[in-house]
């Protein structure tokens, strides 16, 4: 989308300074303060001549907020991942304490992975709790319950705010060591 907004800026930059016609002055502009491209509103009006003339607008602040409020950030593209307390060491140390295999599961020495996402909250809070992938026997059930046990993680971080972030965890099952 960002390529797409610079290549479509570029365009309209090059369109509107580029050669004029004869007879027209170019006015001369003065640059009163600079706002980064990312908070900038373009606006493209044409005149009935087919002069198209480009103005900028600062987005205003009260948008940005509202979006990032809201946003779901995937943790491939964040700068500060979201972290269980401790680190990943400790992470699935506490899924091993806590799974506990049914009788079932032993029976039938059940082996594989149960993949649960979830979203890490501004707060470090877990929601949108979801079994992405089973292996049956009861393991969602488990995996899920494993899950809403744990603390509050260390939240995902962008731009220096705390930002909500999804994450899956992936539970390998190993019943036959029961």
């Amino acid at each position: 989308m960002k390529t797409f907004f610079l290549f479509f800026s570029f365009l309209i930059f090059s369109l509107s300074f580029g050669q004029t016609k004869k007879g027209k002055a170019t006015p001369k502009t003065t640059v009163i303060k600079e706002i980064p491209l990312e908070e900038r509103i373009i606006t493209i009006k044409s005149d009935p001549d087919g002069d198209a003339t480009l103005s900028e607008e600062p987005e205003p602040a009260y948008l940005k907020e509202k979006e990032n409020e809201n946003t779901i950030y995937n943790t491939a593209g964040i700068e500060v991942q979201p972290e269980f307390p401790g680190g990943n060491t400790k992470l699935f140390s506490f899924i091993s304490k806590n799974f506990e295999y049914s009788e079932d599961m032993k029976e039938n020495e059940l082996r594989g992975k149960v993949i649960v996402s979830f979203v890490v909250e501004k707060d470090g809070s877990l929601s949108n709790l979801k079994v992405i992938r089973s292996i049956g026997y009861g393991t969602d059930n488990e995996a899920m319950r494993v899950v809403t046990k744990m603390p509050k993680w260390l939240p995902g971080e962008q731009n220096g705010k705390k930002v909500r972030c999804s994450y899956l965890i992936p539970i390998t099952i190993n019943a036959a060591k029961q």
